[in-house]
């Protein structure tokens, strides 16, 4: 009976926070924050506003960076604005974003929200979500189809600078190495469980979103982290773990 219970724990553990200990968690959310941020330095906040940041997100989805940043110029670029896209056809909109992944998903799709937004704000404008609550704009943005939590969140933070914090599979892979999360919690709830970690802050938790990103993409990659170029290790479950048990 002993051994179930202790293995119910675990597996509970897998699934939230890897500790009981939360106070113990969040200084090491910060601690690894500020190191990385030393290290990368301070992203700049981005100059979009809450609409030019949704449609840049959802370019994004599954699509390098530099991928994104040209098909969202080709927009502006073609249309001019967000306006004359959403009444353009919606093939010259996917010829227009042809270079990221799905341009055949992502076309209709940008279109489709358009037109939702412009329906229910009567303009096609998204600068009312800097003006109310974090909670009111996370839920007013999660009722539009194809946008999930991340997208959500990203357009709050980035261009509303709301204390509200994405995930990405980059944040998702480095807090579960770090332990910081549970090993078999999914993207999604990682949202929560990591946020409550972060003071209610928007830089802080800027700079926290920033700095795992930079991190998982460059050190703490998919498949073979490179552990001894890392800064981290004295924190870190993964090498505890697995790379140098100790």
């Amino acid at each position: 009976m002993q051994k179930r219970v202790a293995q119910r724990r675990g597996n509970a553990a897998d699934y939230g926070y890897p500790t009981p200990d939360i106070a113990a968690l969040s200084a090491k959310a910060l601690e690894v924050t500020r190191r990385l941020t030393e290290l990368y330095g301070v992203a700049e906040w981005s100059k979009k506003d809450p609409l030019s940041m949704l449609v840049d997100i959802i370019l994004s989805h599954r699509t390098r960076d530099e991928q994104t940043a040209a098909a969202y110029d080709n927009l502006v670029k073609r249309f001019g604005s967000w306006e004359a896209m959403r009444d353009a056809p919606t093939s010259e909109v996917q010829e227009a974003i042809d270079n990221v992944n799905w341009p055949e998903v992502k076309a209709p799709r940008l279109q489709a929200l358009m037109r939702r937004i412009t329906e229910e704000r009567g303009e096609l404008n998204l600068d009312f979500l800097r003006d109310i609550p974090v909670e009111e704009g996370a839920a007013w943005l999660n009722r539009l189809e194809g946008v999930g939590p991340k997208t959500t969140a990203a357009v709050l933070l980035f261009s509303s600078r709301k204390p509200i914090l994405p995930v990405d599979t980059h944040v998702w892979r480095v807090s579960i190495h770090l332990g910081l999360i549970g090993k078999k919690v999914t993207a999604d709830n990682a949202h929560a469980l990591l946020q409550a970690l972060l003071p209610n802050d928007p830089q802080t938790i800027y700079n926290f979103h920033k700095a795992l990103l930079r991190h998982g993409q460059r050190i703490c990659v998919y498949d073979r982290p490179r552990c001894e170029k890392c800064i981290l290790t004295d924190l870190c479950d993964y090498y505890k773990t697995v790379v140098k048990p100790q």
